[in-house]
């Protein structure tokens, strides 16, 4: 299919998919129980593959014309210990005709809920992954896709939603896993936005320390909630201001000794958010878990959570999440919209300039894009669909061996 028809069936695709459930039975399920006990290996090293599938528009025959193949890799939790994560390699079923071998993008997915139905390869395979919107224009360019489902997805456990490391360490370990599939040499970008920006400034960040074999040209991050105490600012109130039950879920996945104590913050009310969260995709987010709702009715003492992550045991958790504290060494492309209204630009202009004076390569487009209606997400989706063309243009620079920047 042809690029821009790829992306109108996207879009398509994405309309159709809000009034579905996830398709889970379109995807065996035996692939995603991880062997046990646990393979042992090097992170990144391959655990299992089966042949995939990309379909376009949900309840169709139409496909993503590519390769595809599922895997399962092994990663690491924020705290060190071997995890099983799955992934998508996709690789143009068309012959690159650029110089050299074929390049390849790591995709990083933006927010898909928690729970085991929510994972990217399983939503992909049935035609309600909106991350197609992304996917089809790498594809078009040539490039191979490796697509992480990050931990907690497709596999038995708890997504660490937000969580810096863990989620740098998928990425990274993706790429390595995608070693064995790609063209040999192939040099290698991170893309990703929102949640997958995120992913994508945490692997920059920690690169140096915790994959220096993995070579990579440049990464683009397209609008990281750089601050979850912006993010909660921002959010409250919102039309995913129930995406509360994410984080949370998020930090007691990630940091289990710290759970109770994090859950006595909350109320019947919120506990309840919380166990709904845990099986809630993005899809059904904004009708099952409370749209527009307050997070102060969610705790105890009728505080909001932005006030509470201000104080222990939140302050400290969060604090550890925060990007811009380490300036990557990679070449960085940075897209955020100045009315986004799920991930404040504050944080972005801070993380980049904090990057910026450690000597960072990074490229800023901070683009005028106006949401339809605040607080309902309008804008930071219209950020997404803007920052495309750019972003495949520099990747192609980087790929070319064209770093630039505009810090000065």
């Amino acid at each position: 299919m042809k690029l821009a028809s790829i992306v109108a069936s996207g879009i398509v695709a994405l309309t159709l998919a809000l009034s579905v459930t996830p398709l889970a039975e379109a995807v065996p399920v035996d692939f995603y129980t991880p062997p046990a006990p646990l393979t042992t290996g090097k992170p990144g090293d391959v655990i299992k593959t089966e042949p995939a599938i990309g379909t376009v528009i949900p309840f169709t025959a139409i496909t993503i014309d590519a390769n595809l193949t599922r895997i399962m890799y092994l990663s690491q939790t924020a705290t060190g210990q071997d995890v099983a994560v799955t992934g998508t390699i996709a690789i143009p079923s068309t012959p690159w005709a650029g110089p050299g071998p074929r390049p390849t993008v790591v995709l990083t997915p933006g927010t898909q809920g928690m729970g085991q139905a929510c994972a990217a390869s399983k939503l992909l395979a049935s035609g309600q992954e909106y991350e197609i919107l992304q996917l089809a224009p790498l594809l078009a360019q040539g490039y191979s896709v490796a697509m992480t489902d990050y931990q907690g997805l497709g596999v038995p456990g708890v997504h660490p939603y937000l969580n810096r490391l863990a989620l740098g360490h998928d990425v990274l370990n993706m790429a390595r896993a995608a070693v064995d599939f790609v063209a040999p040499d192939s040099q290698m970008g991170l893309w990703g936005y929102s949640e997958g920006g995120m992913a994508v400034a945490a692997a920059a960040e920690i690169r140096d320390t915790y994959a220096p074999d993995v070579g990579l040209v440049g990464a683009y991050a397209g609008a990281p909630p750089a601050s979850l105490l912006e993010l909660a600012e921002i959010g409250d109130g919102s039309l995913l201001s129930g995406g509360l039950g994410w984080v949370v879920n998020g930090f007691t996945s990630a940091y289990p000794d710290r759970k109770a104590e994090l859950l006595s913050t909350f109320n019947g009310r919120g506990l309840d958010l919380l166990d709904r969260a845990q099986t809630t995709c993005i899809y059904g987010a904004p009708i099952l878990l409370g749209p527009f709702t307050k997070t102060s009715t969610y705790t105890n003492d009728g505080r909001s959570v932005r006030d509470h992550l201000e104080a222990e045991p939140w302050r400290t958790i969060v604090a550890a999440q925060e990007l811009g504290n380490t300036a990557p060494s990679i070449p960085m492309y940075v897209a955020e919209s100045v009315s986004d209204d799920f991930v404040k630009t504050s944080g972005v202009d801070a993380m980049v300039q904090k990057w910026c004076s450690a000597g960072a390569t990074v490229t800023y487009d901070r683009s005028p894009i106006i949401p339809i209606l605040t607080g309902t997400g309008t804008g930071h989706a219209l950020g997404l669909l803007n920052s495309i063309p750019a972003a495949t243009k520099w990747m192609e620079q980087q790929f070319a061996g064209r770093s630039t920047g505009n810090c000065d």
